[in-house]
């Protein structure tokens, strides 16, 4: 709904309106990336609205410099796959699972959340619930 507000602030209109300029050729060619963006954002939302389920893929690319590059081990690039495959309830039990001592997890995950590649969302109380916002990562190194 974000990037939807946005669209919807940057060009001053609904989808509805931009839809009905741009598929009436009252816009030029070089709106066809945000019409098929903001489409595709549409669409999904309705979906989720509909069944829940939100079938929506950004791309995003990180220029990571040397020293968070550094930073992505293969102990914390396995922490990654980890959650990408496993339904935790904490951090408590993702160490369980992943057979691995709470405060290094915990560390890893501090260093991983500000490279935003998870999210520690706090529930239940005290629990904090570690969780990856994205299905797949792609390391290009040049």
């Amino acid at each position: 709904m974000k990037k939807i507000r946005k669209l919807e602030k940057e060009f001053g209109m609904s989808f509805e309106k931009f839809k009905e300029l741009f598929l009436g050729d009252k816009l030029d060619a070089k709106f066809a990336r945000a019409y098929f963006e903001w489409a595709e954002l549409v669409n999904s939302h309705k979906g989720y609205i509909e069944d829940g389920q939100l079938d929506y893929a950004v791309e995003e690319i990180k220029d990571l410099k040397p020293e968070q590059a550094a930073l992505l081990t293969p102990k914390r690039i396995q922490l990654l796959y980890q959650l990408a495959i496993t339904r935790v309830e904490s951090i408590n039990d993702l160490a369980k699972k992943a057979r691995r001592n709470v405060k290094n997890m915990y560390q890893d995950l501090q260093v991983l959340s500000k490279l935003n590649f998870v999210k520690l969302n706090k529930r239940k109380g005290r629990s904090v619930i570690p969780e990856t916002p994205v299905k797949e990562i792609a390391f290009l190194i040049r």
